[in-house]
């Protein structure tokens, strides 16, 4: 383990060995976050919490089963058994996995090369892609920290709802829709409709802060008795720098294009997370759900949604939430080491509309966005510049998946003539592999181009049902 890593988990610089270190412990502010719980109070503003630290021995430390690591290496090739990634690492999967368990349990495990590169649409963004064996070590985490998290969100009343199962874009845009109704009365009233987001939200989460508060959180509700391998692996995976040990896959000059504060280059080595892990995910998700308290139980704005670092508040009046701004940005800036974006706050009307996640909102109706609309016009472009050459067969799963995602999305609203035109425009080579179900809902891939249901097929007929569970998912 790095001294760094060490250092962070056994007393973080400017503090006091054995005790963590609590947020802006001597501003002036009303409240102070309460780690054992996430919650916000005004109790104790200077209590102080230990943290064992951790050292690699010769020793095994962590005596977590083997049968575990292939439980979270299934769960991360779920989906994604086609990519190539997933094939290559399953070439000697087992070999490999055996090593994974053997630097985990005696706490030796350090995070592989990460891939980088550059999305340009719709805004340049850098990601992180992580090495197939480290992603095992993200589900592994995820496996056991989801549902103490999922705990949580329900309890604060399911106003998160991005990386959760069962919620998405689409619950987000309803549950905004549903507030509106009923704070305009059945839109026989006034509501107004504030909202902002997080500015440069990934890349500005203190990694020191996030991991106190994780440390206390996990030990406080996991029950589990790998507690302190999953305790090891979150400061392993929080604490490390994808960004001193990756592969560009964009050109240098991309990061050109790039604000500096969106990008960890650019950062300092405790702030900010990689875009595109799943531990970034829970972490970001786990973070804002104590400003979730803060909106709702400190300040009493109870018509609250949020979709990662995008939220809304709906009120009667402009009066209830213009002298309370300041505090969500304070709140923000001495607890959690945030900040509101300062160019994004809108205030209005709810019969002027409001966009929110891929949706536009107005009394009665909901269309999708302009955005989700190009995004998926652009799609349609890139697979048929695929497909002109040749290799449509090879791309037809990716297909698939990206054609129904938009879909998915566009189906619950009035969409039909747009996904008429979009499904026109796909070039004659991709309906020889697949058709699409209903009104233009749903892209399916024939069967005889379906390997999974093939293969599933063939060991069913040869009654090999010993394979079955890894592949009949």
């Amino acid at each position: 383990m790095s001294e760094q890593l060490e250092l962070f988990i056994g007393h973080p610089p400017g503090d006091e060995p054995g005790k963590t270190k609590i947020a802006d412990a001597t501003a002036s502010s009303s409240w102070n976050v309460n780690f054992n719980n996430g919650n916000v109070n005004t109790n104790n503003r200077q209590n102080a919490n230990r943290v064992r630290p951790l050292a690699a021995t010769g020793n095994i430390i962590y005596d977590i089963l083997l049968s575990s690591i292939f439980e979270a290496s299934e769960d991360c090739a779920r989906q994604k058994r086609t990519s190539t990634d997933c094939v290559e690492f399953y070439n000697d999967y087992q070999s490999a996995l055996v090593r994974l368990w053997y630097s985990i349990i005696y706490g030796e495990y350090v995070p592989d090369f990460s891939k980088v590169f550059i999305r340009t649409y719709p805004v340049y963004r850098e990601v992180f892609a992580a090495a197939f064996i480290d992603r095992v070590v993200h589900h592994w985490i995820a496996l056991r920290i989801e549902p103490i998290l999922e705990e949580r969100f329900r309890e604060q009343g399911n106003v998160s709802k991005n990386c959760r199962k069962g919620e998405g874009c689409l619950s987000a845009v309803h549950y905004l829709n549903n507030m509106i109704v009923e704070v305009s009365e059945n839109y026989t009233a006034d509501a107004y409709i504030f909202k902002d987001d997080l500015f440069s939200f990934f890349m500005s989460i203190s990694k020191s802060l996030v991991w106190e508060m994780l440390n206390i959180f996990v030990r406080d509700n996991y029950k589990g008795d790998d507690i302190e391998c999953l305790l090891y692996l979150l400061a392993v995976t929080i604490f490390h720098c994808p960004q001193n040990k990756c592969m560009r896959r964009s050109p240098v000059s991309m990061w050109d294009k790039l604000p500096s504060n969106k990008s960890l280059f650019h950062n300092d080595p405790d702030r900010g997370v990689a875009i595109g892990n799943l531990p970034s995910q829970l972490i970001a998700n786990f973070l804002a759900s104590v400003y979730d308290y803060f909106v709702m139980e400190i300040l009493g704005f109870m018509y609250y949604v949020r979709f990662v670092d995008d939220f809304c508040i709906v009120v009667k009046s402009p009066e209830e939430i213009l002298p309370k701004v300041h505090l969500l940005d304070d709140f923000l800036k001495e607890q959690l080491l945030l900040r509101l974006h300062p160019r994004k706050l809108y205030l209005q009307h709810y019969k002027k509309g409001v966009l929110f996640v891929g949706a536009f909102i107005l009394p009665g109706r909901i269309y999708v966005s302009n955005r989700v609309v190009g995004n998926t016009y652009n799609a349609v472009r890139k697979f048929n510049k695929i497909a002109e050459n040749g290799f449509a067969e090879a791309y037809v799963e990716k297909f698939v998946s990206t054609m129904n995602s938009y879909y998915g999305l566009m189906k619950h609203f009035a969409t039909y003539n747009i996904r008429r035109k979009i499904a026109a425009m796909l070039l004659p080579e991709w309906w020889e592999y697949v058709y699409i179900e209903g009104h233009f809902e749903k892209f399916v891939l024939k069967n005889k181009y379906n390997h999974r249901k093939q293969l599933i097929k063939h060991i069913k007929k040869h009654g090999s049902k010993k394979y079955l569970t890894a592949w009949d998912c």
